[in-house]
């Protein structure tokens, strides 16, 4: 069963949707079709790293002391405490692919009319 939603959360996607496409706009207006593109990839870019790497530890690959670290903090929790934790990383990973989702539109279509006007491509 999915918990109910509030309509904070929805509030806060509303501004974020809207201050991306905002910025959207903004690339659009200053560098083109282009640069509506790389926002896309951008937040693609980011919104993607963090479902991979959540709430873990961000380090160089040598440092497994403090991947061990944080697996052994996670493995002492009671079963309340990990579900609540998995409650709480449900939500933000919703809030990370609807980013995924935004930035990967974003792209295909800026990169879409930049191919299409900047090349010269004529419908029929």
């Amino acid at each position: 069963m999915r918990p109910p939603r509030s309509r904070e959360r929805l509030v806060v996607r509303a501004i974020a949707c809207a201050g991306l496409l905002g910025l959207a706009w903004l690339a659009q207006q200053t560098i083109g079709w282009l640069g509506v593109g790389l926002l896309g990839l951008f937040t693609l870019f980011v919104a993607v790293r963090y479902e991979l790497e959540g709430n873990l530890p961000v380090g160089p690959q040598m440092t497994p002391d403090l991947y061990a670290s944080q697996f052994h903090k996670h493995g002492r929790e009671h079963a309340a405490e990990r579900a609540g934790q998995r409650h709480e990383w449900v939500n933000q990973l919703s809030a990370a692919r609807l980013a995924a989702g935004i930035g990967a539109l974003l792209a295909l279509i800026g990169f879409g009319f930049f191919f299409m006007l900047d090349f010269g491509y004529q419908p029929g």
